[in-house]
């Protein structure tokens, strides 16, 4: 496989739960988990999976540009939304025709994960590839944690926190993208942008996934969809407290 590079959206601030658990920044990705802010994790999965080449960070300057010295290329400054870090970063790949987009916030990932989920969107020709996450697993390693999950008539299914694309998909499909993004926490308002029907389906419990991957190429215009994976970790983002509290205990009991 051609190795691929990485955009880490490392932006966001820290919910008001995780606040007392600060290190000093207001940001998520400089939460201190295990002694080790919690990107150090991500980045250093990423690395160690052969098929990562260059890793880019839009974040705080300070201090990632030291803490993560010598472990990516550049980071850049954030702006103050999603979006635009998104934008900051893929502008800085202009020439890429396949590019991983990863959190900041799931530092469960190995190597070995990441190196899984590219192997199986190798089996699939196309420009966009998202993890998603049978329920099963979650419920098999992490029964506590609550994550959000959309129910389809192949099964129950939550996404993954690593998106492998072509930056075509971003620029082709900007205004669409700000509307999945702002309901990306609710499924009738992930479904309300791709039609009624999609919404009756789902709720009668016959939307498939053939049927979803099938719609999304239709907007987007390009190939591609989702990509089942038994890795929980890859789904499992720091998100609230409760969610802290599990990555912190699972790095613990890993030392």
């Amino acid at each position: 496989m051609k190795k691929v590079d990485v955009l880490i959206l490392a932006g966001g601030t820290l919910p008001d739960d995780l606040k007392k658990y600060s290190s000093g920044y207001d940001n998520r990705a400089l939460l201190k988990i295990g002694g080790r802010y919690m990107i150090e994790y991500v980045v250093d999965a990423l690395n160690g999976a052969e098929e990562v080449d260059k890793i880019l960070v839009v974040g705080p300057v300070d201090p990632l540009r030291d803490v993560l010295a010598g472990r990516v290329i550049q980071v850049v400054e954030a702006e103050d939304t999603m979006l635009g870090n998104l934008w900051l970063g893929i502008e800085k790949f202009k020439d890429a025709d396949r590019l991983i987009i990863s959190s900041c916030d799931i530092p469960l990932v190995t190597a070995d994960m990441v190196s899984r989920f590219l192997r199986e969107c190798e089996k699939v020709k196309g420009d966009v590839y998202y993890p998603i996450i049978n329920k099963k697993y979650n419920d098999e390693k992490f029964p506590k944690t609550k994550r959000t999950y959309f129910n389809l008539k192949d099964g129950v299914f939550t996404g993954g926190n690593l998106v492998l694309l072509n930056p075509l998909v971003i620029r082709r499909n900007w205004e669409m993208l700000e509307q999945a993004i702002a309901g990306r926490k609710n499924v009738m308002k992930m479904l309300r942008l791709i039609g009624i029907s999609f919404i009756i389906r789902y709720v009668l419990g016959i939307l498939t996934l053939e049927m979803l991957e099938n719609k999304v190429k239709q907007i987007v215009g390009m190939d591609g969809g989702a990509v089942q994976v038994t890795d929980p970790e890859i789904g499992v983002d720091v998100d609230k407290e409760s969610d802290y509290l599990l990555v912190k205990n699972v790095i613990e009991n890993r030392a």
